[in-house]
């Protein structure tokens, strides 16, 4: 079987998820590639494009062990029409959950074959210099192991004639006891809505750019708490420093942030 090109589908407010994508692309060695960026809402809001190239990547980071649930309306909508299809979620170094099993289920409602799929560790959204969860992950040896899984990927789609009858068998994510014991948008009450501190902040419009609700006032450069994920791409993405990640309450959440975290975990690869 024949891959020329690729669509890549991604929702990533830090790049993270991003970088692991184009790091698997590049081991497949695919030359012709598009884009569908769900960062912004503009283009999770419009209607999903028929995809024209050979076969697709999504990604996803975890939020809360799960797909983002701003996602899921945009995805569902999205047609394969039998093409391959590679999945991957991106974790803080601490849970993965469901989320592969939850994109499996969408590619098949969607008709595509699910090709491949991986588990990859990001630096959790949460992470701070004197809290730090995964910090600079996904690293070199991360994106060596995204390259050679592509590689793979791509032997696997030589060696086929036809996508008929193929099937990838994923094992049964876990939801974590804490995350089952959480109200649903628990971010919210573990970290504070991240204020622009007006003495560094210099009203370049960034932190307004780069949030994929929509959340901040372009004006007072205020944050609506309820649209508010909790990504801190805001905070990330501020070339002054101007916003910062404060936990509620800081000792307790930074404390099971660190013990939770404590193991680094290496990506999962299915194929």
């Amino acid at each position: 079987m024949i891959i020329r090109s690729t669509t890549k589908i991604y929702f990533s407010p830090t790049g993270t998820t991003k970088k692991v994508i184009e790091a698997i692309e590049e081991g497949m060695g695919i030359k012709h590639s598009e884009v569908i960026d769900l960062t912004l809402p503009k283009v999770r809001n419009a209607a999903a494009p028929i995809i024209k190239t050979d076969m697709v990547f999504l990604g996803v980071p975890v939020y809360e062990t799960g797909i983002p649930k701003i996602l899921i309306p945009f995805l569902k909508t999205l047609k394969g029409n039998g093409k391959p299809i590679v999945l991957v979620a991106v974790y803080g170094n601490i849970s993965e959950g469901t989320t592969l099993n939850e994109l499996y289920s969408i590619a098949q409602d969607g008709n595509f074959k699910v090709l491949g799929a991986a588990s990859f560790i990001g630096e959790h959204s949460f992470s701070t210099e004197e809290t730090p969860i995964a910090k600079g992950r996904p690293d070199n040896n991360d994106l060596t192991i995204a390259k050679e899984f592509g590689r793979n990927i791509m032997c696997k789609l030589q060696s086929l004639v036809s996508l008929h009858n193929k099937t990838l068998q994923l094992p049964q994510g876990k939801t974590p006891l804490m995350a089952k014991i959480v109200p649903a948008n628990s971010a919210k009450f573990f970290a504070k809505t991240p204020i622009a501190d007006k003495n560094k902040c210099s009203h370049c419009g960034i932190c307004v750019r780069l949030c994929p609700t929509g959340a901040i006032d372009k004006d007072t450069l205020s944050i609506n708490s309820t649209h508010c994920l909790r990504c801190f791409s805001c905070v990330k993405g501020c070339p002054k420093k101007a916003r910062e990640i404060t936990y509620r309450p800081k000792l307790v959440v930074s404390k099971v942030l660190l013990v939770k975290s404590k193991v680094r975990k290496e990506p999962q690869l299915y194929f």
